[in-house]
């Protein structure tokens, strides 16, 4: 990583952005900074020095004194110095993201001061929103759903825990923004962030950086994966840090290498690059991590949140019971620098990673032969790129589940989670079809038939046999319990690979035959994915189907049959 290089476009970029104002508290420091300090400065409570508070610039970390005074090496490699705060803290802020940061502004070899305000809270019972891939990018209405509906539906659960005590929090895992839009829709990084104050967002928010919160026209050569970042660094922070809230300790990394190789031809308005990127760790942020984490006791929970998974399911036995498998795990992203933060991490008794990028929801454990690790992949704010919303549906993600968000909680040292759609009534987890009637409308319907001639390889599900019932459950667990029972009878249920067919109406044909767009690239024949499906002994009998998740919860529904299918169920209630 190289120190930051004055660009016409970054300097311009950053010159736009509004900027933290870093009051100082004491009138002096309690020692004269030694030789090689370069950045320091105090933390206070209530005008009190709080000790012991982590301070870091991504390569350096230290401590305050017992008079809440920092003193920092830091060659200034990154443009920012970041407190980690305390259990039992908050960081100050007066919008919705807090000044957990302070941005440079002296040469590298100049002494300057930064001082940061902390809190006092119990913040021991606490919960955190993750929502990620909002992709707002002022089109197809996203910013006033995000900001009017979804974030309404955000505050009826931050309400519900503050009532019963629990201090609450938002971790944005990236893609808030679209890079290819930035510049035709003049919709950039720094707008989130209005729109998350305009919208009176009802929690701080801590984020990770996305592929798509880079800087589109950032040239192409070393540089550009720091460079791209900066305008987001100025919005929300740095691009890795941690904070401690109550006993858990959350890391905020960054698994996206950003490379922005030039177009010749602009893919959007004066975005002349393909906006590509790896992803993977860099080692100047697992150097950083290590020394984090060196302050950290291997009991305690850790959360890491990133914006691109690193597991992936390899493959499942499809003709056993689902509740038989073993599936193979394998790492998606296969480098040295993933392997390198899972040793890291092996130490630790109860890690769990929190990731977004796929718009799909997915939950992994490792074996724990491996290690103690859980990824929770999380569904898209904007599902499928807000498209079914726009032709007057829900959205729906790419997986055919709707758009939603997820709720961990902690007591002290035990986590738990809930899935939350925008959407749907909490009473309702999952999709269920009559197969029967799926096949007629693969069948009948003009829509359909004109997709099909054009995506022939897509499924009718005609080869699918008679009476079968499919589900879709939304946050499915491998270690939940999926019931499905005809007349009092439980059926065998098995895991399939399929099309999803309400995704398949809704998203791909609405958006091929509706919009004129044949053989678009952009809209390919769907991706298969896990449903659950049990064959009934008639074709009209009511099945009942059960979902009790990993804690226990339990909710029903029964599908009275036949069922006709249509996109009915997702049109919009205004």
């Amino acid at each position: 990583m190289k120190p930051i290089k004055s660009t016409l476009i970054a300097t311009a970029f950053l010159c736009s952005l509004p900027l933290f104002s870093q009051s100082t508290f004491s009138s002096s420091l309690p020692v004269k900074p030694g030789k090689g300090v370069t950045v320091t400065g105090t933390v206070e409570c209530a005008g009190k020095p709080v000790a012991g508070v982590i301070v870091s610039d991504g390569y350096e970390v230290t401590k305050t004194d017992k008079k809440g005074a920092y003193y920092l090496k830091s060659k200034k490699q990154n443009p920012q110095v970041f407190i980690t705060a305390p259990s039992g803290y908050e960081i100050y802020r007066d919008d919705v993201v807090p000044q957990f940061w302070a941005d440079f502004n002296l040469p590298a070899d100049k002494l300057e001061r930064h001082d940061f305000r902390l809190d006092k809270v119990d913040n021991t019972n606490h919960a955190v929103i993750v929502i990620t891939d909002v992709h707002l990018a002022n089109q197809r209405n996203d910013v006033k759903i995000f900001s009017g509906p979804y974030t309404d539906r955000i505050r009826e659960e931050v309400k519900k825990l503050n009532d019963n005590g629990i201090r609450t929090y938002t971790l944005n895992l990236g893609d808030a923004s679209w890079d290819a839009y930035w510049y035709g829709h003049n919709f950039k990084i720094n707008d989130f962030r209005t729109a998350l104050n305009n919208a009176e967002y009802p929690t701080a928010v801590y984020s990770c950086m996305g592929n798509h919160d880079n800087n589109a026209q950032t040239p192409c050569d070393e540089n550009t994966d720091f460079n791209a970042s900066l305008p987001y660094q100025k919005t929300f922070g740095p691009r890795y840090y941690s904070q401690n809230i109550g006993n858990v300790h959350y890391v905020f990394l960054d698994n996206i290498h950003y490379i922005n190789k030039p177009t010749e031809q602009p893919f959007y308005t004066d975005v002349y690059s393909n906006r590509n990127y790896v992803e993977d760790f860099t080692p100047e942020q697992l150097a950083w991590l290590r020394k984090d984490l060196a302050n950290v006791s291997y009991d305690t929970p850790v959360v890491l949140a990133m914006h691109g998974p690193m597991f992936r399911w390899k493959k499942y036995n499809y003709k056993k019971h689902w509740s038989e498998l073993t599936p193979e795990i394998m790492i998606r992203t296969d480098n040295a620098s993933t392997r390198e933060l899972l040793d890291i991490l092996k130490p630790y008794k109860d890690v769990h990673s929190v990731c977004g990028h796929s718009h799909n929801q997915c939950l992994i454990r490792l074996p724990k032969e491996m290690q103690n690790f859980t990824e929770h992949n999380i569904s898209g704010t904007c599902g499928a790129w807000w498209r079914t919303r726009a032709t007057g549906l829900r959205n729906l993600c790419p997986d055919g589940t709707p758009a939603a968000f997820e709720i961990f909680q902690s007591d002290g040292k035990n986590l738990k989670w809930n899935h939350h759609t925008y959407e749907y009534s909490p009473e309702q987890t999952f999709f269920a079809w009559d197969m029967n009637e799926v096949k007629k409308y693969f069948s009948n319907n003009a829509e359909v038939k004109a997709y099909l001639t054009m995506y022939p390889n897509s499924t009718d599900y005609s080869d699918v046999g008679d009476n079968y019932v499919y589900v879709n459950v939304w946050a499915w667990d491998q270690d939940g319990k999926l019931k499905i029972t005809e007349n009092g009878k439980e059926l065998p249920v098995e895991m399939v690979r399929e099309e999803n067919p309400l995704y398949t109406a809704a998203y791909l044909v609405r958006n091929t035959v509706w919009i004129n767009s044949f053989n678009n690239a952009k809209y390919k024949n769907p991706t298969k994915f896990q449903l659950f499906r049990a064959k009934a002994s008639t074709p009209d009998a009511p099945v009942e189907i059960s979902w009790t998740d990993y804690f226990g919860k339990e909710t029903k529904s029964t599908l009275n049959r036949p069922a006709p299918f249509s996109t009915d169920d997702l049109e919009l209630t205004l």
